[in-house]
Parts: structure tokens; C-alpha cells; sequence
């Protein structure tokens, strides 16, 4: 027992090991000053500096009117005063309440550093747009660290997850290291945060933690709203333990007070507070045009409310069929049932969606990857993620990408449209979206047909693989 315990304990410095390299590489990749990978954007991109920050940061006109609710203090910012001006109040903001703190503390501490530092030496010199650039890296180094603390948080919780599902499964958490979109996108946008939460949650419920479970899922439904169908699949679960009498109403009550108050309470904080802020954000994410949606293949125009329509019907037949395998088991499902439930609920609300942008993998990728039955599944889902990397690594070489396949013969139009579905980058999109439905459609038939050959394991109180890295 001791030698085995040595063994696991070398094998879990080894993964946190492979889990800082992998967060070192991510965020040399993305960091503004590096050069670009190999000459492509797709690698250097990411929406933490160039999808928002210079977006609203740049001082540029057309920014400035569509973006700034408080135009005067990006001038006056520009104009060297350094003050923090705050998302959602002074400028319109896209991300949950989660994201928008650890963006205000990220911007706000980058630009007095660089402010106050002394080698500027007039106000004229610290309003120069150069001083944005030096902001922009400070910014993105605090995302970074947030980030990356996020994905070693991730790959231990999924080490103290995996025997819930019968084994200690590192090799599972390996993989998920090594995918390309896991290198790829972990500090590129802030999926990571979500997960984490996410993870933990799952995690402290096993432990029998009812109020921190429920109230880490509500911070992870703060930081991204997608994890709400876990918190369905959990609270539903719970619901159903507790009209059986297998769960104290404490329990119950805990863990929807914990879900309710950093999962609700901060929309709704927002929602009073800065109306107008939280109506921008909710009309941002309600009109936006289908980024590499499954129905694409069915409505070619990517601004069609269609999308929308077929999105909402999918997620909500869904959860309809996800609320009938819980309520139509026999005795109790056990969490390892719930939890893989839990995963193909996730996957297919993020696979139904209608914005599936390629870092959204990371929401899911760690839980499956522990689920996932058979090798066939996962050569499945590592091809996918393949695909999903390839994304944005050919995003930016759209045009070149086109003229290549008309070189070859290939009736295609030679312009740079990667969002549309006569892109090279959506047939890639594509065969990423039908292959997770694949495995979400034989996951939940296997849910269906009876319990998992893996232990089912009950809620408990007592730690769960606390050793795992003594």
C-alpha cells in the first residue's frame, strides 16, 4: 500500500508538472509581445487582449461610439489620467459578473502600474497609445495566472473525481493535458474558470459539502452561464433524493442557497444596479450569429434568428429527455450515474448551442474524458478535438486555405470568409459538432439502457482519494 502510494504521489507531480508546462507554452503563445507562432494568428489570437481589451482600449472612433457609455474617460485615460474605468458602467461588457471582477482588478492594476511607473516622464508620454500595449501585458499576465491556477485546480479535481467512477484514471487527465484545444485556448479565453468551479463543485458534493458545492456551481454559472445545466442535472437529482427520503431537507436547502447566492445573486445585483450594462450583455449573447453552430448545415445564413429557434428546441428536448432518464430510474442513480449525466448534459447543451466558439471545449473536456466507455469514444473525441484546434488555427489562413483546394480542382470561392459554411474552417467545425453529438447521443443511450459497470457510488461525508497527492 505504502509503494503504491509513492507511485501515485510521483504520478501526480508528474501531471501538475505536465500542467504548468502546458499553461507556460498557452501563455508564451498569446502573450502580446511575443512573436506571432509560426506567422499565424490563429496561435497568437486571443479574446482577453484583441477580442476586448483593444477593442475597447484603442482609443479608436468607432469603438469609442459603439462601445463607451462613458466616452470621456477613455479620453481622459488616453490623455494620461489613470483612472479604472468600470465594465458594464463606463463601457459595454459581453461576460458574466465572474469575469467582469477579475477583468476590472486586471485592467485597473495594470493601468496604474503602468502608470506610476517612472519611466514615463511626462503625462503626454503615459497617455501615448504605447502605454496601452504595456497595459494590454500586464492584463493579460493576471489572466494568465487566474487561468492557469484554473487549470491546475482542474486536472487535481479531476483526479479526485476519477475513483467516483470506479479507477484512478490519470491517464484520462494526461490526455486532457495534451489536446491540442487544452494548449491551444486555456488562456485565451476564460472557460477555465468555469470549469474549475464546476469541477470542484462536483468534488465537494461527493464529500457530502452540500452549501460549498452549491455554491462553487453558482460561480461557476457566474463566470459562464452554460454549467446551468449542470446545476439542473444536480438539483434535479437532489429534488428527487430528498421526495424519496433518501436526502435531508438540510442538504437539499444547503446546496440550493449556496447555488442561488453566487450563481443568481450576482446577475441579479448587476441587473439592479446597472441596468443598462446587464440589458447590453443579455442583448450581446440573444442576437448573435450562429459561430460554428451545428445548424449551419440546415440554415446557411449565420444571422438567421433561426438558429436561435433550432437551438432552443434542441437544448430544451434535451433536457426534457435528461429529466426523464433521472426521474424514470429505479432506487437511487448513485452520483457516478449523475455525474456522467451531468457531463452529456453539458456537452449537449454547449454542442446545441448556437455559438459553439472552439474554446467552449474546455467546459466539458475534463469531465468526459473521465467518462468516456470505450476506446472507440475517445479516438472520437480526440479527433474532434483535433478538429476543434484546427479551427482557429486555420481562422486567419481562410483565403490562403481556399485558394490551396481551388489549386486542387475544388469549386470553391477564393476570399476570406471563415464563418460561413463554404469555409474550409466550418467543415472542420462541422465534423468536430457531429461527432460530439456521436458520443453525447451513444452516452445517454447508455445511461438508458442500465447502471454503469463502474461503482455507483452514494453521496458521503467522509474525503474521498485524500491522499492522492500527499
Amino acid at each position: 500500500m505504502q509503494v503504491t502510494s509513492e507511485l501515485w504521489s510521483w504520478s501526480g507531480a508528474l501531471v501538475i508538472a505536465i500542467a504548468v508546462l502546458v499553461c507556460a507554452l498557452s501563455t508564451y503563445a498569446h502573450y502580446p509581445s511575443v512573436p506571432v507562432p509560426l506567422g499565424n494568428w490563429g496561435l497568437k489570437y486571443s479574446d482577453i487582449v484583441y477580442g476586448v481589451f483593444y477593442v475597447r482600449f484603442s482609443g479608436d472612433p468607432g469603438a469609442l461610439s459603439a462601445y463607451w457609455y462613458n466616452p470621456e474617460a477613455l479620453r481622459s485615460l488616453l490623455n494620461g489620467v489613470p483612472l479604472c474605468p468600470v465594465p458594464y458602467v463606463d463601457y459595454r461588457f459581453e461576460y458574466p459578473p465572474v469575469v467582469a471582477a477579475l477583468w476590472y482588478l486586471s485592467t485597473c492594476l495594470s493601468i496604474r502600474l503602468v502608470y506610476l511607473d517612472s519611466t514615463f516622464e511626462s503625462r503626454e508620454a503615459r497617455g501615448s497609445y504605447g502605454t496601452m500595449d504595456r497595459v494590454a501585458e500586464l492584463h493579460f499576465t493576471v489572466h494568465a495566472v487566474a487561468l492557469s491556477a484554473s487549470l491546475v485546480a482542474t486536472v487535481i479535481a479531476m483526479t479526485l473525481l476519477s475513483p467516483v467512477f470506479g479507477s484512478r484514471n490519470l491517464a484520462a487527465v494526461v490526455l486532457w493535458l495534451l489536446l491540442p484545444s487544452t494548449l491551444l485556448y486555456s488562456t485565451y479565453n476564460w472557460d477555465l474558470l468555469c470549469a474549475a468551479a464546476a469541477l470542484w463543485s462536483l468534488v465537494l458534493l461527493y464529500r457530502g459539502r452540500y452549501l460549498s458545492s452549491g455554491a462553487l456551481l453558482g460561480l461557476s454559472v457566474a463566470a459562464k452561464l452554460m454549467t446551468v445545466s449542470v446545476a439542473y442535472v444536480l438539483l434535479l437529482y437532489l429534488l428527487v433524493e430528498f421526495l424519496r427520503g433518501r436526502l435531508s431537507r438540510g442538504c437539499l436547502t444547503r446546496f440550493a442557497g449556496g447555488l442561488v447566492l453566487l450563481g443568481a445573486l450576482p446577475y441579479l445585483t448587476l441587473l439592479i444596479l446597472v441596468p443598462r450594462g446587464f440589458s447590453d450583455f443579455i442583448y450581446h449573447h440573444s442576437t448573435w450569429y450562429c459561430e460554428n453552430c451545428l445548424y449551419m448545415l440546415f440554415v446557411h445564413d449565420i444571422s438567421s434568428p433561426l438558429h436561435r429557434v433550432l437551438a432552443a428546441g434542441s437544448i430544451a428536448t434535451l433536457l426534457a429527455l435528461v429529466t426523464w432518464l433521472l426521474l424514470s430510474r429505479r432506487g437511487s442513480a448513485g452520483l457516478a450515474w449523475i455525474y456522467r449525466l451531468a457531463a452529456y448534459t453539458l456537452l449537449g447543451a454547449v454542442t446545441f448551442n448556437y455559438v459553439f466558439s472552439p474554446q467552449m471545449v474546455l467546459l466539458f473536456s475534463p469531465l468526459l474524458l473521465l467518462i468516456l466507455p470505450d476506446m472507440v469514444s475517445r479516438i472520437a473525441y480526440v479527433v474532434s478535438d483535433v478538429a476543434n484546434f484546427l479551427v482557429m488555427f486555420f481562422f486567419f489562413l481562410d483565403a490562403e486555405l481556399r485558394f490551396a483546394l481551388s489549386s486542387l480542382g475544388l469549386p470553391i470561392d477564393v476570399t476570406f470568409r471563415p464563418w460561413t459554411i463554404d469555409s474550409p474552417v466550418q467543415w472542420l467545425a462541422t465534423l468536430r459538432n457531429l461527432l460530439l453529438v456521436a458520443i453525447l447521443l451513444a452516452g445517454l443511450l447508455r445511461l438508458r439502457e442500465g447502471p454503469s459497470v463502474a461503482v455507483l457510488v452514494q453521496t458521503r461525508t467522509e474525503p474521498v482519494a485524500a491522499g492522492v497527492f500527499r
